[in-house]
Order: structure tokens, then sequence, then C-alpha cells
């Protein structure tokens, strides 16, 4: 049998495993277990222990479940992660505490008190935000004392575990070190000054490197305990949702991945970085070295879930069902998010119905998401040419038609479950075999008549 990659995925919500193939499009296992989640004092945590007992859990159920053959000839292992979220490590390369996740809103008030001072001396491309490990690390310092002053490094969750599993040096990659606030992309350089700024000077930085990076070897007790050989080679993985965009196939500058969760992440991938435009922008590292991003998102999951509920529906129910054939344009109603998260709906007839309300949603989202991508090509300095969309939405008839109807380039709907897990894998087949798999399959968009591209012209825009 080929080698085979395993690529594991520490979601915000679920911890999952892919056991692939290297062609990229065999799936040989996978598992899924939620990923846990506590609380500290009101703040919610990850526990990195806990967070590697499920990794471990669900690496070892996608190996059992491809076989005895599969697990023999697993010649790679890569992880991703949500990527603002670090562990800080003691100088015997212990946890000190449990990690704030990147949702709690611990670094916003640090952000807005460190902005200048930041700015000033550890000068980055591209905004610094809230969410980003340095302003962490200022609520580290602050609410943490005595934990914070005995680490020593620091490194994101993914590449902690990845260390974790076997011999092998502490890095972190280049994707990863871009949601920091601590790293400039084009230079691929730390700015560690900043740490000094949020009182955490005493940290030393780990060693940066691309994703794709073999920097390890699988310990012979933890390979016993995945029924695997000892000696697998480890490799860096890179932030969850740039390796989901991988999966898809965003490899190519002017490539955008729209990935509709909780948060609609808008990826758009480019050669290059002006600093004058993309001032405003958060930017950073591909997991494609070479490649760099520009990243922003939308609450569109978020919004979903909240106005489902308050319109008396079951969010998880078919989209379709509970759409209910209604027109194009919503009978009139239009919405708008506003950048502090404020939704704003206009024209709601006094008899409106649920399945209007919902449909609204769906229009006002799909434009919101239009115009981010419009903001995001502007500061790249470079037109979509196709939008790559994936997540549960996709599975729409009527999401899919508003999408194709309503954005920049060509669009096509990634059908792969866990893609960011298979990106994971495909970084390791990358790492071992210098080669990067096929994208996953993705369909295109519904063709649509004229007139109905007319319709949605008329109403949106």
């Amino acid at each position: 049998m080929s080698a085979t990659f395993l690529g594991i995925d520490i979601g915000t919500t679920r911890t999952k495993a892919v056991l692939l193939e290297p062609d990229g499009g065999t799936v040989l296992g996978t598992a899924a277990v939620p990923t846990p989640q506590t609380e500290d004092g009101g703040t919610a945590v990850h526990s990195p222990a806990a967070v590697r007992g499920v990794a471990l859990d669900v690496a070892r159920r996608a190996l059992e479940e491809a076989g005895f053959g599969a697990r023999a000839a697993l010649g790679g292992i890569a992880v991703t992660s949500v990527g603002e979220e670090a562990v800080l490590l003691d100088a015997a390369g212990r946890p000190v505490g449990d990690v704030p996740t990147w949702f709690s809103g611990v670094g916003h008030a640090p952000a807005r008190e460190h902005a200048a001072e930041l700015d000033r001396r550890a000068p980055v491309t591209g905004l610094r935000h809230p969410e980003y490990t340095v302003h962490a690390l200022a609520w580290w310092a602050r609410a943490r004392p005595a934990p914070a002053s005995a680490a020593t490094t620091l490194t994101d969750l993914g590449s902690w575990l990845l260390a974790s599993l076997g011999p092998g040096e502490l890095v972190m990659d280049h994707s990863h070190a871009s949601r920091t606030g601590l790293f400039d992309a084009p230079t691929r350089s730390w700015r560690p000054e900043g740490l000094d700024v949020v009182g955490m000077g005493h940290l030393t930085l780990p060693r940066l490197v691309p994703s794709g990076t073999v920097v390890g070897e699988l310990g012979s007790a933890l390979a016993a305990e995945l029924g695997v050989a000892p000696g697998i080679p480890l490799v860096t993985g890179g932030h969850d949702h740039f390796c989901g965009a991988l999966a898809a196939g965003a490899r190519s500058p002017g490539d955008l991945f729209v990935s509709a969760g909780t948060s609609e992440a808008h990826l758009l991938v480019t050669d290059s970085l002006d600093p004058a435009a993309t001032a405003g922008s958060e930017v950073g590292c591909f997991v494609t070295d070479g490649l760099y991003y520009l990243h922003a998102a939308l609450p569109s999951g978020a919004l979903y879930l909240t106005w489902t509920k308050l319109l008396g529906l079951d969010p998880s129910a078919d989209l379709d069902d509970l759409l209910g054939g209604e027109p194009v344009g919503s009978r009139g109603v239009r919405g708008r998010i506003s950048a502090d998260r404020r939704l704003s709906l206009d024209g709601v007839p006094l008899d409106v119905t649920p399945a209007t309300v919902l449909r609204a949603l769906m229009e006002t989202t799909a434009v919101a998401s239009r115009d981010l991508t419009r903001d995001l090509s502007r500061a790249a300095g470079r037109a979509v040419t196709r939008r790559l969309l994936a997540g549960r939405p996709a599975e729409s008839a009527t999401w899919r038609e508003i999408r194709e109807a309503v954005g920049e380039g060509t669009a096509a709907f990634v059908d792969a479950q866990e893609a960011t897990a298979l990106g994971a894998a495909h970084l390791a087949v990358r790492g071992v075999t210098g080669q990067l798999p096929p994208p996953v399959p993705r369909r295109p968009g519904p063709a649509l008549p004229p007139e109905r591209r007319q319709e949605y012209a008329r109403a949106l825009g």
C-alpha cells in the first residue's frame, strides 16, 4: 500500500482527524469529537492536556477505521488549529496554564490600550486584530502573573501538540505566527519588542518555519498507543482556515476561499503585500510558502443561529425547507450588517413571515460578503478570479443560487467534509514527498438564466 498521511484539526467546536492517501482524494478513515472547553474565572479556556487527549483519541479512531494496512503505511502527521490561541510553556516545556480561547475577548481591552505603543515599538504589516495572541499575553501578565512569570516561551496550540508527539523542535509556522501580532509577514520575521509592551518581555519566541516542514518524528510510546511504527515524520500544519482553503484549492493569487461556519471567513490569496494599502487589513503568510493572504470575516453563522431561534425555527433543519420558495428580494425586506456587528432590517411588513425574514438574512449576508470581497480586492490590488465556498450552508440549493448570483469571480462549491483536517493532511504529504495533492472535489455554481441574474441585480445591486 502507498503511504498514508494523517491530518488533525483542533477546531473551536470539534477536533477531527482524517487519514488520507497521497492522491488527496481517497479518505481512508475519519473521526471527530467535541473539543473540550471549560471556564476559568468566567473566561472560556482550552486545557492543553485535555485537547491533546481528544486529539490522540480521534487520531487513534481514524487509524483504526482505516485498518491495519493503512496504519502500517502511515508516512506523516500534521496538525492544524485555531490560530490565535498560544500555549505558554515553562523551562521544562510544560504548559503553565489553560489557554484563553480566541473568542474569549480577553484581548479586546489590551488591544485598545496598547495599540499606539505596539505600532511605535513593534510595527508590523497589516492590522493587529483584538483576537491576536499579543493582546492575550497582556491578559496573562495582568490576570495570571504567577504562571505568566513562570513561562519562558510559547507556541500555537497545534504546534505544541505536534511537539508533544515525539522528539523534535518547538517551532511556529508562518501562518500561525501571522495571527500573533508579533510577526511581520513580508519579512517573515518576529517583532519581539512587542512582548515588552504587554509585560511579557521575558519570553523567547520559537523558531519560525514554513507550513509543511518536517520538524520531528513520532515517539515510540505514542506510536505504540496509536498502533503505528515509531519515527513517522511530524510536519508543521497551519492556521485552520488557511488549511481548509488549501484543501479546497485556493492556491493561486486571486483565489478567494469562503468558509461558512459560525464565522464566515473570507481569505484572499495574493503574491505581494503593500504595507500602505493593507494597513487596515488582517494579512499574513499563507500555508503555501511564498504566498500571502488577506483575511476578514462576517458573523453569518452566528446571525443565522440567533434569528432561527428568534423566529421559532429549528436551526438544524434543512435551509431550503425553511425558506419555502421565498422570492428573490425577500418581498422588499432589506438588511445591513454594520461594522459593530449590528443588524438593521428595513421594509419589514407587519404580516411578515419567518421564511421572508430568513431569506432576507441570506441575501443580506451575501451582499455583505460581496462588499467585503471588494474591500479585500482593493487592499490587495488584485481582482478575485475564483470564489471557493465551503461549509454546511453550501448544502442548500437556495444558498448556492444566492451566492452564485451575488459575488465577485467565478463561484465553485466545495463538497468535502472536514476540509481543514484534509488541508493538514495535504501539508503532511507535501512535507514528506515535496508535492501537494490535488484539491478536494468542487462543483460549479448553478446555471442561472440571464433573466434570473437580472432579477438578483435589480433586487440586490
